[in-house]
C-alpha cells in the first residue's frame, strides 16, 4: 500500500498541466530544522512545485519570498501559534498576491478561523498531501476543489 505522503499526487500521475507551466515556486517556513527538512523532500517529488527557500523565521522567509520571487509560503502555524498568526499577518501586508498557505498538525476550528482572518489563503493538516498543497497553491479564487481551502463549510 503506498503512503499519501509517498504519491504526491494521490493516483500517482501529475496533472495534465504540471509540464507545461513553470514550477510554482514555495517557501517553507517552520521553526523545526526537521520538518523544514521532510517538507521540502515531499514537495521535492512534485515537478509542478519548486522548494526555493526554507526559514525558520519571518525575517528569513521575507528575504527568500523577495529574492527568490515566491508564489507561495507554506507556513507551519506553530510558531507559537501566536508568532505563526504575526507571520501570516505581516506576509499577507507585504506581499498581497503571495498564496500563503498553513500546514500544521494543530487542527481546530478556532485555529483554522484565525489563520483566514489573519490572511492565509488556506489550511493543510499534517501529514501534508502534496496533491492538496498543489490545488491550494494553484487556486485563483477562494474555493480550491470544490471544497473551502480552511476544510470548512461556507
Amino acid at each position: 500500500m503506498t503512503s499519501a505522503l509517498l504519491a504526491p499526487f494521490g493516483e500517482g500521475t501529475p496533472p495534465d498541466d504540471a509540464h507545461t507551466q513553470p514550477a510554482r515556486r514555495i517557501v517553507l517556513i517552520d521553526p523545526r530544522s526537521e520538518r523544514r527538512a521532510v517538507t521540502r523532500l515531499l514537495i521535492g517529488g512534485c515537478p509542478a512545485l519548486a522548494v526555493v527557500g526554507v526559514a525558520a523565521d519571518l525575517g528569513a522567509a521575507v528575504v527568500q519570498i523577495r529574492s527568490e520571487q515566491a508564489d507561495a509560503a507554506l507556513v507551519e502555524i506553530q510558531m507559537p501559534v501566536t508568532e505563526g498568526l504575526a507571520a501570516i499577518a505581516a506576509l499577507r501586508e507585504g506581499f498581497p498576491d503571495l498564496r500563503i498557505l498553513v500546514c500544521s498538525f494543530r487542527d481546530d476550528a478556532a485555529t483554522r478561523e484565525a489563520a483566514r482572518e489573519a490572511g492565509a489563503d488556506g489550511f493543510l493538516k499534517k501529514p501534508l498531501e502534496v496533491s492538496a498543497l498543489l490545488r491550494l497553491v494553484d487556486a485563483s479564487g477562494p474555493e480550491a476543489g470544490g471544497s473551502s481551502p480552511f476544510g470548512v463549510s461556507r
